[in-house]
């Protein structure tokens, strides 16, 4: 009979166990659950982009926001391409001169150097590195003036939009 207890103690200890371990995992879930869809405040979480809709002449683009060091550190390298009237925005606390490249990149890209809500500076058809070029290769593209704020389209989309230094923009 003794055996038979030492057997039901030991059962019941990893029983124990097992549920305590369930409750934990289900507290987290739920927690997870109602914190609703906006999780990408905790720390493990990635980041959710940042969409804006961005005017420039009467066009209107959809433009993804790059303002923290990481966004713009990452940029638009792993993008396999980018809609027509897609692009991304990068803006950075102060102006200054703000170096680019092309790093990672697939498709050919226009540059728009921005200062305020200026466009100061166009850099058109810009070129994805080749296959297996290195990283010291690269060029380094950058505006004549300091910037604080860099768009990156489509190559064409400058042309296509007659973008010219002197446009406005306009973040909406």
């Amino acid at each position: 009979m003794i055996w038979y207890v030492r057997i039901v103690q030991r059962y019941m200890k990893k029983f124990i166990f097992q549920a305590i371990l369930l409750l934990l995992v289900s507290g987290v879930a739920i927690f997870l659950f109602r914190a609703g869809p906006d999780i990408s405040s905790l720390p493990f979480m990635p980041e959710k982009p940042v969409i804006r809709q961005l005017q420039i002449n009467t066009v209107t683009l959809k433009v993804e926001v790059a303002d923290t060091k990481d966004k713009r550190s990452k940029g638009l390298g792993g993008k396999e391409r980018l809609a027509v009237d897609e692009g991304m925005l990068f803006i950075f606390p102060q102006p200054g001169e703000y170096p680019f490249w092309m790093k990672g990149l697939t498709f050919p890209l226009d540059f728009v150097w921005i200062r305020g809500d200026k466009v100061v500076d166009l850099t058109p058809n810009v070129q994805p590195p080749t296959s297996g070029q290195s990283d010291q290769s690269l060029p380094i593209y950058q505006s004549k003036e300091s910037v604080d704020k860099v768009l990156e389209v489509n190559a064409g989309t400058i042309q296509r939009l007659d973008i010219k230094v002197g446009n406005t923009i306009k973040i909406i």
